[in-house]
């Protein structure tokens, strides 16, 4: 996929429209990663349609309010506009987490010949290594939402098990709301019992040490008292 844009330059879709044009700011950005490219012009009913559908699945895959973790996932627009104030106009309705080329980029229409677009709107997925994994994924996507991302994860062998979904990310922020609190709370009770126990241990300890200190004396007085009776004082 990298290889595909070298030498491209990519239109980041924010209000200062930045740039990657540079070999290391394009690898670094599609490197491992789907890629999703996405024909469409806004002069096009359907493609205005789809719009919302297709915004709102990228973000429930990329955004951190959904997942803990940005899926590898990148969106291109691939804009068949009649005019730029088209193409800029569209753009308000995609993601600002999406990428663009610029209206009077011709790769443009090259990408549009390569891909054998024919009928908007058409969302051409493709592996990291620039392979066709679903010629046009609309209809999928409309159907499965952000589910099929696993599907194109999984065909694409990426590996990521640190991505969660809403649905998962959610059960597991309830469950870790307060479990740090309740680990720390039966951490400091253990260590108050541990505390306990080791001093109830020294107590006992102490105690069986006197005693035997004790008969130890009283074993030494009998020894001495013998030996004085027999060899009287040494002075």
């Amino acid at each position: 996929m990298v290889d595909l844009f070298l030498g491209q330059v990519l239109v980041k879709n924010n209000s200062n429209q930045d740039e990657l044009d540079t070999e290391r700011e394009i690898v670094l950005r599609l490197q491992n990663r789907i890629l999703m490219l996405f024909f469409a012009s806004a002069a096009c009913e359907n493609c205005q349609q789809f719009a919302p559908t297709l915004k709102d699945f990228f973000k429930q895959l990329t955004d951190e309010f959904y997942v803990e973790r940005s899926a590898q996932l990148v969106l291109l627009y691939i804009s068949l506009d009649q005019s730029e104030e088209q193409q800029e106009s569209f753009l308000k309705e995609l993601p600002r987490k999406c990428l663009y080329l610029a209206y009077e980029d011709p790769y443009r229409r090259e990408l549009e010949a390569m891909f054998d677009v024919e009928k908007l709107p058409v969302v051409v997925v493709l592996r990291p290594d620039c392979s066709v994994l679903i010629p046009n994924a609309v209809e999928e996507i409309c159907n499965l939402g952000p589910d099929c991302y696993r599907n194109w994860q999984e065909a694409s062998e990426l590996v990521d098990r640190n991505f969660l979904m809403n649905e998962v990310f959610d059960e597991h922020a309830r469950r870790s709301f307060t479990e740090p609190w309740r680990k720390l709370k039966y951490k400091v009770e253990d260590n108050k019992k541990k505390k306990k126990k080791k001093k109830r241990r020294q107590w006992d300890g102490d105690g069986d040490d006197d005693e035997e200190e004790e008969v130890e004396k009283t074993a030494g007085t009998d020894d001495g008292g013998g030996g004085g009776g027999g060899g009287g004082k040494p002075w």
